[in-house]
């Protein structure tokens, strides 16, 4: 064989060497890219059993049935938790009593309770910044007339299903989301933990430092029956809002609530939130929706 054969033999070994090191390469990297995609898999499954675990403490703290005649803020249920281990993760979650925020379900009906809960829900809704507009579409979507509903089936599961009628205001949207919650009926306002804002716009008549005020001694002092609460919030807050209160529906206790979970594990944070709704005098909380948490 003549040199310059030779010399392009090993040239061509040289170049098939390197060939084969690049597939091997490739090869190696393709292997690491799929055991680090099998590990973050791994990883969200595991964090999504935590969050299962999670929810079972949720409701284990709701599972007092006496929480539906009476629940407060001061309860153990309404501490928020940030500190919980689990294994080799961290739980974090804060339950809210759903029936303290706006029912947007009260709205579909002739009587004058729905008459007052539209008005009610046009005052909290322009309060949170959305326009004249949007608000009228949301309140026609939730109100009696079928026509004007766009579709929207009701009673609804979830706010945020008006979240489409509000176009282009999501910000405006996204501060009143919180102030909402889609329940069956009758799901009567929870006096003790209702929100400022919702009693605000069910209340146009008495002034902000009187609503402050009640608030402060219904955190204070909660009240276990309406009637009690009836006699000392007419000399409060007079006696025309607080027929207006037992018109709309108020009670003390509660069998809807929200918690929202979070879990860290290493590097990777899921969150979730559920509704949890008692069935019966002694029924189990049991979980009647899921949704997935950005944060």
């Amino acid at each position: 064989m003549s040199a310059r054969a030779r010399g392009m033999a090993v040239v061509q070994a040289l170049v098939l060497v390197a060939a084969l090191a690049a597939v091997a390469t490739a090869l190696l990297l393709r292997a690491e890219t799929a055991r680090e995609r099998l590990q973050v898999r791994f990883q969200a499954d595991q964090a999504a059993l935590y969050l299962d675990s999670g929810v079972a403490q949720v409701q284990a703290l709701l599972g007092d049935p006496a929480l539906a005649v009476f629940a407060h803020g001061g309860q153990p249920w309404a501490r928020v938790r940030d500190d919980v281990t689990v294994r080799d993760a961290r739980l974090s979650w804060r339950i809210e009593d759903l029936q303290g925020r706006f029912n947007v379900n009260t709205l579909n009906g002739s009587e004058a309770k729905h008459a007052a809960a539209r008005a009610g829900f046009v005052r909290l809704a322009r309060a949170q910044g959305l326009s004249r507009a949007a608000t009228q579409r949301l309140a026609n979507a939730l109100g009696p007339d079928a026509q004007a509903r766009a579709g929207l089936p009701l009673p609804l599961a979830h706010p945020l299903q008006l979240a489409p009628l509000a176009g282009a205001e999501s910000d405006a949207f996204a501060r009143l989301l919180p102030l909402l919650a889609a329940l069956p009926e009758p799901s009567p306002l929870n006096i003790n933990t209702a929100r400022d804002e919702v009693l605000q716009a069910l209340l146009p008549s008495v002034t902000a430092a009187t609503l402050a005020q009640m608030q402060r001694r219904l955190r204070r002092a909660p009240v276990r029956d309406t009637e009690r609460f009836s006699d000392w919030a007419s000399e409060l807050i007079g006696p025309e809002a607080v027929a207006r209160l037992r018109e709309i529906g108020i009670t003390t206790g509660s069998r809807s609530f929200q918690a929202r979970l979070a879990v860290q594990l290493d590097s990777l944070r899921l969150a979730r939130s559920v509704v949890l709704t008692r069935d019966g005098a002694q029924g189990r909380n049991r979980v009647t929706l899921t949704l997935p948490e950005t944060e």
